[in-house]
């Protein structure tokens, strides 16, 4: 939102009373009748052509018809009979001004106030006509002048305000304009830029206040009603914020912005065609407008229609070249395909534009991972702490002691090793653990609560913490997925131990006790992670969707703690799948009950990593375009030896994977037997 400033050209009229003839004259043209007051001032300038007064007052006549040359004219006329004439020189430059003689009009002006330094109009207009040549900071003088002479004028400090406000000076901006609201309180435009001072501060309540005192005096000031659905967003009213966005539109169908920023709304309600239908209209009304085909882009991203993501990007660059954050989702949207060299050489763009661009360095990050290049991604990675919001935020540790990236030796200290996200990238990057632990530190790990039996038996570990639990001292720390960096991981030197997960032997042979004699292959399944709202449909799908495809002589085992209630329908009505939800209350029990399978199906959980660092048989199902831990195109993985990747074709496309699982299923245990129903009888 701009803020909006008065047109201060106005007449100044003055103090003496004209002659009786000139003052039938005047009004003649204050009642309307402007041609008979023109034909008395020819008459009187016939017969008195040296009065000053008879060419002022003809010439604000000649002015307010838009005569503008002829009105400069009896201006001069007036003026070189009368040179102090201050209310002729005033108007003269407001003549002037409307011509674009803009230069000649602040002479005017200048020339006006050295007669009547007093003169508030005079100072006021002259501070407009300094907004237009630029000479803000005099601009300002002017209004303040006129300010001291005239502590109630509406004009200047409403110019004022509106000057303060474009510096960002909200505090002493939103001061001037209350200011001038006690002394004009039914001028909307003064209520709305107040309204844009208090937004630009986030007192959003204040700003929504502010709109509605503005519509309440100007009911159709669609702007107005604009302001008041992004304040009433801003503050999570979105269906009130909706009905305002529709009012503004129904008061002006033609403001492009309007339209972007209901469709961010729109977006945000997850109403993503809805939204897109929105963005068609402001660059429809706007083809050149960046940041609609920006957004555009960003929901089409949403609805995984690709192709026409870039094109929307390429469509925001090439109305502003220097769009960082264009060239970056571009770049994104490009990763989502696979295509990565692309894809790294927008996300090049981008930063090359903006270098600081968090965002774009972790993207950059994500991609080198993809294909290989770890020395360029640990690198960039690093970027994660610096990110201000979003998705890729982490809230960075603050430690007084060094953070440790491998050049200190770290004989005799002692070390802190943290997680910092999930539970499977914790499982994942814990393998390093044992590689700190012969350069021969004391090591002390945090990890979340539910790792933490399963973490105390990493070797070299001498103490385990929970997040969140007080720590012991320490000589220097390292989140663990800055420990690849560390060590200078590269592909071909990627750590992968066969097994460095040990699950506790007595829990196992609990659990053997419990299946008893095991009479076909038991297959651990896992086909969700954690039930969160938005889960991510690359790592989830309907088991229903894969009952089809599992074949009748296996036993089946459920290995997650949380099932949506959509699955529990259809587990209720598959009895062949065992579950064990309310049994498994860590990482231990699970890693116990993955010990006694034969082969453990999963989609990219942390399960999934469980399985692998325990060295057991560990099948991954993935999207298309998987996280960048497991590379492009690859069956296997250079973390896990023990682990097969069993790809998407096509974007969404888990019918193909289940097939693809289902045949290897018959040649890993040699079984012969198609799909069938997994209902029969299973041990418990």
């Amino acid at each position: 939102m701009k803020s909006r400033i008065l047109r201060l050209f106005g007449s100044s009229t003055p103090a003496a009373p004209p002659p009786a003839a000139i003052e039938r004259a005047r009004a003649l043209h204050q009642q309307g009748q402007r041609d008979a007051a023109a034909a008395l001032y020819r008459e009187i300038l016939e017969t008195h052509p040296r009065n000053a007064e008879a060419h002022y007052r003809y010439a604000n006549l000649l002015k307010d018809q838009g005569d503008l040359p002829a009105a400069v004219a009896h201006y001069d006329r007036a003026v070189a009979l009368e040179p102090d004439h201050a209310h002729a020189h005033c108007n003269r430059a407001v003549a002037l001004g409307l011509s674009g003689r803009l230069p000649e009009s602040l002479a005017s002006y200048d020339r006006a106030i050295a007669i009547d330094p007093a003169d508030v109009i005079a100072l006021c207009n002259r501070g407009v006509l300094l907004i237009g040549l630029g000479r803000k900071d005099a601009a300002l003088a002017s209004f303040d002048q006129a300010i001291a002479h005239d502590a109630g004028c509406f004009p200047a400090l409403f110019g004022r305000a509106a000057l303060l406000q474009e510096r960002k000076a909200w505090d002493e901006s939103l001061a001037t304009y209350d200011r001038a609201i006690a002394v004009n309180p039914a001028d909307p435009l003064a209520h709305y830029n107040r309204g844009t001072v208090l937004k630009e501060l986030g007192r959003w309540n204040a700003a929504l206040t502010s709109f509605g005192r503005a519509i309440a005096v100007k009911p159709e000031f669609y702007l107005a009603h604009a302001a008041s659905a992004e304040a009433l967003q801003a503050l999570n009213q979105w269906p009130a914020a909706l009905a305002s966005y529709d009012r503004a539109i129904a008061l002006n169908a033609a403001d492009p912005s309007t339209y972007n920023n209901r469709a961010v709304l729109l977006q945000r309600m997850g109403r993503l065609r809805p939204a897109l239908a929105d963005y068609d209209r402001a660059v429809a009304a706007k083809p050149d407008y960046a940041e609609a085909w920006f957004n555009r882009g960003t929901v089409l991203k949403d609805l995984e229609e690709w192709d026409a993501a870039v094109a929307s990007y390429d469509r925001a660059i090439a109305a502003r070249p220097g769009y960082a954050d264009a060239h970056l989702n571009r770049g994104v949207t490009l990763q989502e395909m696979g295509h990565l060299e692309e894809a790294i050489a927008s996300i090049r763009r981008s930063l090359s534009l903006a270098p600081q661009l968090a965002e774009g360095h972790y993207n950059l990050a994500l991609a080198s991972l993809t294909i290989g290049d770890f020395a360029t991604g640990w690198a960039e990675y690093e970027w994660r702490w610096r990110a201000k919001g979003g998705s890729i935020y982490r809230e960075a540790r603050h430690f007084a002691q060094p953070l440790w990236l491998g050049e200190d030796d770290l004989g005799g200290k002692t070390v802190l090793l943290y997680g910092e996200q999930g539970l499977g990238d914790a499982l994942h990057f814990c393998r390093y653990v044992g590689m700190v632990a012969k350069l021969g530190p004391r090591i002390i790990l945090e990890v979340p609560r539910p790792l933490l039996e399963i973490c105390a038996r990493l070797p070299g570990v001498a103490q385990v913490l929970p997040y969140g639990a007080p720590l012991p001292p320490f000589d220097c720390q390292c989140p663990l997925m800055s420990l690849p960096l560390a060590f200078k991981t590269r592909l071909e030197t990627t750590p992968a131990p066969a097994a460095y997960l040990v699950s506790a032997a007595d829990k196992v042979a609990a659990w053997q006790r419990r299946l008893g004699a095991k009479l076909r292959p038991r297959i651990g399944l896992v086909w969700s992670g954690k039930q969160v709202a938005g889960t991510n449909r690359k790592r989830h799908f309907p088991l229903a969707s894969l009952l089809p495809f599992l074949g009748g002589d296996f036993d089946y085992f459920c290995l997650q703690t949380e099932v949506a209630a959509g699955d529990l329908e259809t587990l209720a009505a598959a009895p062949g799948i065992a579950q064990f939800q309310g049994d498994l209350h860590s990482f231990d029990d699970t890693a116990a009950l993955c010990d006694c399978m034969d082969l453990v199906i999963s989609v990219d959980t942390s399960v999934a990593h469980l399985n692998a660092a325990l060295g057991r048989k560990t099948w991954v199902l993935l999207a298309f375009v998987a996280d960048w831990r497991w590379m492009l195109g690859r069956e296997d993985s250079p973390w896990y030896p023990t682990m097969r990747l069993f790809r998407q074709q096509g974007p969404g496309d888990w019918t193909g994977v289940f097939s693809r699982v289902a045949a290897a299923l018959r040649v890993e245990f040699d079984r012969q037997s198609g799909a069938a129903s997994v209902d029969h009888p299973t041990t418990r």
